[in-house]
């Protein structure tokens, strides 16, 4: 019996599995290094990085040397900055550099805040070359649409005596990214430990790509060293193993970087610290709209004769079709509250049909006496509006109120109209897609003067009071082109009323 309960502990112990814990815990790595391969700004620590970057398009050589300074302890939230030699600056746009920087910063945001690895695909892969070697994948839901290259990639954790050496990633498939056909790609960062203190930071990285680019063959290599880490009060963090030799010999430089130091929206700069990405302040939108409405006709007078809607049968019935283009400019003045005015015009044709009752008071035995006409009309629209939004994760929710006027100058008629529309979505960061549903609520109110001619040659006048039903469901989605451009496209569906919206956005 000894002997059995040996063997079946030994076995026990070769078919051993980690329960309760993370595999890389379990050898002292804590998970969330997992997401540097990602992005090395998730090291929320100064640091400054030498890059040298060669790329080979056929037999042609272009090579660029910059550095790349990142601050985390800004007030404003992160900072990267880019300096390039002052002996090259003439060969670069900055203008695109700040755009591409602001556009970093911008989801960097995001990236802080999620796990982009799968911790389902964890497993460990044993001894391999003196190393233990752990294998993960990414969370190809987490990972979004600008960084869609890390869906095909699969890593490689690389720990030694308990301590972390490198993780690797390489491509599972060929795929295509901006414009290049990669058959292979890899990526390595090195990591040490500070001198003073836990964890681990980077060391130096590399990239490698080889493929195609316009049926030409393509390879990159990117190498950067860690030149220079310091904490919150300046101070230098040293490295176990030391700083790697610069790439980059002693130079002067210029600095790129983008301007955060902004005032509005106010207490932006603390919301963006707290790893929240906001809009950028200021836009201006061209928005089109088409609607279709029913209205019931609540009183009616005719030839100054007051409250005769009996005369007309229930088939009575006043239909509109709007067509509305306007311009509407806003800006957000706190993180959660958006201010906007709006101006345009509107185009409407109008059907009436006023089914008179021959015999009101008896039911109107004989049928009816219909009378159809026409109104088309051009109004000019204006007016404000507020919107407060927020969102947890993906998450999000947001009430839209706008109040407008719109003025017809042929029937010198002013209408006002009340618009509320709560909406709550969800954002799939994979494509860059929000969508979201929810409810609009339309108060129009409008009286109808009107002139008809009957078939006798008379002549009547009068004024239609309308109402209808002021709620319909929506179902609308947005989707960012870049930091400046979106679109939106939002529909409404209700009993009395429906209509369709096209929103083009731009903002700075």
């Amino acid at each position: 019996m000894r002997y059995i309960l040996f063997f079946l502990l030994v076995v026990a112990s070769l078919n051993a599995k980690y329960f309760n814990t993370n595999i890389l815990i379990s050898k002292g790595v804590d998970p969330q290094v997992l997401n540097l391969s990602v992005t090395i700004f998730k090291q929320d620590v100064y640091f400054e990085i030498d890059v040298k970057d060669d790329k080979h398009i056929d037999n042609t050589l272009s090579s660029q040397n910059f550095r790349v300074l990142y601050n985390p302890y800004k007030k404003y939230g992160i900072d990267i900055g880019v300096e390039i030699p002052k002996k090259d600056i003439n060969k670069y746009n900055t203008s695109d550099i700040k755009y591409e920087l602001d556009f970093i910063m911008g989801l960097q945001s995001y990236l802080q805040s999620e796990k982009l690895y799968d911790e389902k695909t964890i497993k460990d892969m044993g001894k391999v070359d003196g190393f233990d070697v752990v294998e993960f994948e990414f969370n190809k839901d987490d990972i979004p649409r600008e960084l869609s290259i890390y869906k095909h990639l699969k890593g490689r954790v690389y720990i030694k005596e308990g301590v972390l050496k490198k993780i690797i990633l390489r491509n599972t498939d060929s795929f295509e990214y901006k414009g290049v056909e990669i058959k292979h790609y890899k990526k390595i960062l090195n990591f040490s430990q500070p001198k003073d203190g836990y964890g681990y930071l980077i060391k130096s990285m590399s990239i490698k790509i080889d493929g195609q680019k316009d049926s030409k063959r393509y390879d990159s290599n990117v190498f950067g060293v860690f030149s220079n880490y310091k904490d919150k009060n300046e101070n230098a963090i040293e490295l176990i193993d030391g700083y790697e030799k610069n790439v980059v010999k002693n130079q002067e430089y210029e600095k790129i970087n983008v301007n955060l130091e902004r005032i509005l929206p106010f207490f932006g700069q603390d919301v963006r610290r707290m790893g929240y990405d906001l809009p950028k302040p200021f836009g201006v939108s061209l928005v089109n709209m088409y609607q279709q409405t029913r209205f019931y006709m609540q009183k009616i007078e005719v030839d100054g004769h007051e409250n005769i809607s009996k005369v007309f049968k229930d088939t009575s019935k006043y239909e509109n079709s709007t067509y509305a283009s306007l311009i509407k400019a806003d800006v957000w003045l706190l993180p959660f509250l958006d201010l906007s005015v709006l101006v345009g015009g509107t185009s409407t044709s109008t059907d009436v049909t006023l089914d008179f009752c021959l015999l009101p008071n008896k039911g109107c035995p004989s049928g009816g006496y219909p009378i159809d006409f026409s109104i088309n009309t051009t109004s000019v629209l204006y007016g404000v509006g507020a919107t407060l939004g927020g969102g947890v994760g993906d998450f999000f929710g947001s009430v839209d109120f706008q109040y407008i006027l719109s003025y017809t100058a042929s029937n010198d008629v002013k209408t006002q109209i009340s618009i509320i529309t709560p909406v709550f979505g969800y954002y799939f960061h994979s494509i860059g897609l929000r969508v979201y549903g929810g409810g609009m609520y339309e108060d129009l109110k409008e009286d109808v003067d009107f002139k008809a001619r009957l078939e006798n040659g008379k002549d009547i006048t009068g004024t239609i009071y309308l109402k209808a039903q002021k709620w319909a469901g929506t179902l609308g989605c947005q989707y960012a082109f870049t930091r400046h451009w979106e679109a939106n496209i939002l529909g409404a569906y209700g009993e009395d009323f429906q209509n369709m919206s096209l929103v083009l956005t731009y903002r700075w």
